[in-house]
């Protein structure tokens, strides 16, 4: 029964000592496959509105869904000035006549980021971000205010 023992830990040892030696002849690769891209669809109360007026103020409401990916967040741009940003992918917020400097139409950007959701390398430092832009035409109708 002695003589079992050392024979089976010798077989035991040498089975698995090649798993301790390292080659560079031995090389393994794997072609990254990319997964089909997050659906992003976007709803808003401007949707249907044809230049809506800016009087006073006006609420915009937003709703986002992505399927396949996760959401990041929201920019919302006028006249060149940031008045929102949320990582809620449901919201509303206000645009105040104030923005503007004349009465006339400007127009509105939201800047939806978004993520494949890959767990890759670029998508854990948040750099595989995806964008979507949407465009609105707002009336700033500064004569009404005065």
């Amino acid at each position: 029964m002695r003589t079992y023992i050392p024979i089976f830990f010798t077989v035991l040892l040498l089975s698995g000592l090649h798993a301790c030696f390292y080659s560079d002849s031995l090389m393994y690769e794997v072609e990254p496959v990319p997964g089909d891209p997050p659906i992003l669809s976007v709803s808003t109360n401007l949707d249907t509105l044809h230049n809506p007026p800016v009087n006073d103020s006006l609420e915009v409401i937003y709703q986002a869904v992505v399927e396949g990916g996760e959401f990041y967040y929201v920019y919302a741009d006028v006249v060149n000035t940031l008045i929102f940003e949320s990582d809620s992918s449901y919201g509303s917020f206000w645009i105040d006549s104030v923005l503007a400097d004349s009465s006339g139409v400007d127009t509105l950007y939201m800047e939806f980021y978004y993520s494949s959701n890959t767990n890759s390398l670029a998508d854990k430092v948040n750099y595989e971000a995806r964008t979507e832009i949407l465009k609105y035409a707002i009336d700033f109708n500064l004569g009404g205010t005065k």
